[in-house]
């Protein structure tokens, strides 16, 4: 345990990030703007993130998730634990496919790292509350080889301590830090990076590093 505790706290500490700049924090509570649209505002700019940018948030390393928490996707009700019955997991929890562009882009760009992470042994999910059809309507449109997870009520986000405080109402409300949770078969917690800044993520090459740190 100490040993992951060492890695996870150098990649930290190395941490550089792609910051996915687009448009401001929603506070709007009248409906959030199509994907489409969105997207068309994109540009992505590299920026860094120290350690200190990289906050101590959600269940530590070692932890145990917690199996029985239901989830839903496009097929249906499952849990935690059914995910992980076909093997260990890569989850980035994310705050919207619907309204957040960082979130997008982030989404579109681990796309190209699915067989990299098959061939370690892990499968990738995306996790955001929105929709299954939400979800499955941007999973079409942008081709993602990996499966997303809808957390409506955020129950799985609060499970994990996820959950940013600092939205209490509106759309906003119920969104996770922008976060990576690298999880074993037993449904323990190896690795992970918690982001303080929501337009900051880890590149494709970091999450990878973090993978081959364990």
């Amino acid at each position: 345990m100490d040993h992951i505790m060492k890695q996870a706290a150098l990649f930290l500490s190395s941490l550089t990030v792609v910051g996915l700049a687009a448009c401001s924090e929603p506070a709007s509570v009248t409906g959030p703007e199509s994907s489409e649209k969105l997207e068309s505002k994109q540009e992505t700019v590299v920026a860094p993130i120290t350690a200190a940018e990289s906050i101590d948030a959600g269940l530590a390393i070692g932890d145990q998730v917690p199996l029985t928490a239901s989830l839903l996707t496009n097929g249906g009700e499952t849990t935690l634990g059914r995910v992980l019955e076909t093997g260990p997991a890569l989850i980035v929890f994310t705050r919207s496919v619907e309204w957040c562009p960082y979130c997008q882009t982030q989404l579109k760009s681990i796309n190209a790292i699915v067989s990299d992470l098959k061939d370690r042994g892990y499968n990738l999910y995306g996790l955001s509350y929105d929709s299954p059809d939400q979800q499955d309507r941007f999973s079409k449109n942008q081709m993602l080889k990996y499966d997303m997870l809808s957390d409506q009520p955020s129950a799985v986000i609060d499970a994990f301590g996820l959950r940013d405080p600092q939205y209490t109402e509106g759309r906003a409300a119920g969104v996770p830090y922008a976060s990576v949770f690298l999880i074993d078969k037993d449904g323990r917690i190896i690795a992970k990076t918690v982001s303080g800044d929501y337009k900051k993520r880890p590149t494709n090459e970091q999450i990878l590093a973090l993978v081959d740190s364990i």
